[in-house]
């Protein structure tokens, strides 16, 4: 486990449209050295064109079987292996990350 960050310099588009990154993995010391703290091991980081980024995810209704616009589930096809939602997950700043979020009324 000692390669666990990963470091995104640049990218590449192909004729199809795909987007390849040039990605390496470096090790917590290293990581650490680079975020000037000490990151949490339990979580997947991520340096994107120099900026330390934390993933998030989380669930949303399969865009295969969902019809309805805003619906928790869908009704479950081959895509979403029948549950009717699928994971999705992105790359964010840490800082935009672990930002609080904005509550009505305060």
């Amino acid at each position: 486990m000692g390669e666990s960050v990963k470091v995104r310099d640049g990218y590449t588009i192909s004729d199809d449209g795909l987007i390849h990154y040039a990605e390496r993995a470096i090790t917590w010391p290293e990581a650490d050295e680079m975020a000037g703290r000490r990151l949490d091991r339990r979580k997947a980081w991520a340096f994107i064109d120099g900026e330390l980024c934390d993933c998030v995810s989380w669930t949303a209704a399969c865009s295969g079987c969902s019809d309805e616009v805003g619906a928790a589930r869908g009704g479950g096809c081959s895509e979403c292996g029948y549950h009717g939602v699928s994971r999705q997950a992105m790359w964010v700043p840490a800082t935009f990350a672990r930002a609080t979020p904005h509550r009505e009324g305060e």
